[in-house]
């Protein structure tokens, strides 16, 4: 959860920063970090509040750098 947020979040900030407008990549990786979360979740590899959790410590370095960056 923590790659494919912070992944997700950095290719969009990416994206902002460039404008490149590409909501394709976008739509792709929010899609994919939603079936991330569902196979953990289907799998009972991880609790609600976990993926929560790595959710938010994959997002929150990502925004720092933004934030830092632009």
């Amino acid at each position: 959860m923590m790659a494919i947020s912070g992944f997700a979040v950095f290719v969009i900030g990416l994206n902002t920063h460039l404008q490149m407008h590409n909501i394709y990549w976008s739509a792709f990786l929010i899609l994919m970090t939603g079936v991330v979360a569902s196979s953990r979740l289907e799998m009972n590899a991880h609790t609600n509040k976990e993926l929560l959790i790595g959710l938010t410590i994959g997002i929150f370095p990502q925004i720092l750098f933004l934030y830092l960056w632009l």
